[in-house]
């Protein structure tokens, strides 16, 4: 690990504190799920630290919604009615249904293109170099297939703007994932709100949590499909939950 990405890491590290009014809850809350290993933490000098791309990657990848035992559950049914409807926020021109295969910097810089010329990113290079470096944190892989890449500060983003990024990579790529499969789909996610950034990873996680659902988007011909496919899950959720 280089000097540049060493001292990022610094930055990240979160207290106690700090992590209870990220996922805006009780301090006790925090560490009764850290003395039972629900979140990933150390102890360093008795005291608990946290890193915040590990808290965002585990809020995805490891919660199970609505599971009365599991703590992070709870948290989320009681505000489910703040969660963002995914599909607001795809729209044809940021769908990709071709990324083509390549390193992580190859494939990151296929994602942010549709931005640089829609006019939301100024500065492609540097763009890029921030997702880069988040990757070289800790990587946005999180297994079956599926990547969520982002910069490591919401608030670096450019402002005003939330949307979503969809990249299909049919070929599949390898992009450092946890299980060491190739990444075909990719959801780059764009918001200046640390607020918004959560509560899309929550309702992104409910929706690809479906081998069905991601089998069909790897199948999808067009961008139209891709959204309709999003649409039609989203839109089941929704019934459920009511």
């Amino acid at each position: 690990m280089d000097n540049k990405v060493q001292e990022s890491l610094k930055d990240e590290i979160m207290t106690l504190n700090q992590v209870a009014a990220y996922l805006k809850v009780a301090e006790k809350t925090v560490l009764r799920m850290a003395h039972k290993g629900e979140i990933p933490c150390a102890k360093v000098a008795s005291q608990w630290r946290f890193v915040k791309p590990m808290i965002d990657n585990w809020l995805l990848s490891k919660m199970k919604y609505f599971n009365p035992d599991n703590e992070l559950g709870r948290i989320l049914v009681e505000d489910e009615r703040a969660l963002i409807p995914v599909t607001r926020l795809l729209h044809h021109a940021f769908v990709i249904c071709d990324l083509k295969p390549g390193s992580i910097e190859q494939v990151l810089r296929q994602l942010v293109e549709p931005l640089f010329e829609a006019g939301i990113v100024a500065d492609k290079k540097e763009y890029l170099h921030k997702l880069v470096l988040r990757e070289q944190l800790l990587t946005t892989a999180l297994g079956k297939g599926i990547a969520v890449p982002h910069i490591r500060n919401p608030r670096e983003n450019p402002r005003g703007v939330t949307l979503i990024i969809v990249g299909i990579c049919k070929e599949g790529t390898d992009f450092g994932s946890l299980d060491n499969e190739p990444t075909r789909l990719f959801l780059l996610l764009c918001t200046d709100s640390e607020k918004l950034h959560l509560r899309i990873l929550a309702q992104l996680n409910r929706i690809i949590n479906d081998d069905a659902l991601i089998q069909e988007l790897l199948k999808a011909p067009d961008e139209q499909t891709v959204i309709e496919l999003f649409a039609n899950k989203e839109k089941a959720l929704f019934q459920i939950q009511g």
